[in-house]
């Protein structure tokens, strides 16, 4: 599942790599002001967008975003089972860990920010939670980490 048409990807890859983190953020914030409003949809696009950003491969003389695309992950794979797309949930988390296992930018940056977890955080999602929240100060309780909420209806007849 992918979230930027081929035209955005390639002209997003271009950006230098604080020119991405800064896209990155923008994106993610907005995708807050959309969860305060009950915008999944926008959650979704925003934060798979973002996360699509920090699957591009930047220069290899520079850092890496396996941070941003963990928390982005996290995020858009939250919203799409709020939504009740279970299978897209699962596509998200799938291609976030392909991303970081096949990522070769340790070798080329020792400081990287710490691939291993993200792909350790990724696999359990007990940790996703505290993951976040280390690493965005949103304040609680704000999503990705609340369930849903179930309306009842009542049929008459």
């Amino acid at each position: 599942m992918e979230f930027l048409c081929p035209t955005h990807r390639q002209q997003f890859a271009n950006l230098s790599l604080e020119e991405r983190k800064d896209l990155w953020l923008f994106w993610m914030e907005n995708a807050h002001a959309c969860i305060e409003r009950g915008d999944w949809r926008d959650v979704i696009s925003l934060s798979g967008s973002a996360m699509d950003l920090a699957c591009l491969d930047g220069a290899t003389d520079e850092s890496c975003m396996h941070v941003e695309l963990t928390l982005a992950a996290i995020l858009v794979s939250q919203a799409l089972s709020i939504c009740g797309d279970i299978t897209g949930k699962e596509q998200v988390l799938s291609r976030a860990l392909k991303v970081l296992r096949t990522d070769d930018s340790l070798a080329i940056s020792p400081e990287c920010c710490g691939m291993d977890e993200c792909v350790l955080v990724l696999s359990d999602r007990t940790r996703h939670a505290e993951f976040f929240s280390d690493h965005l100060n949103w304040s609680a309780p704000h999503f990705p980490f609340r369930q849903p909420v179930v309306s009842r209806v009542r049929v008459l007849h």
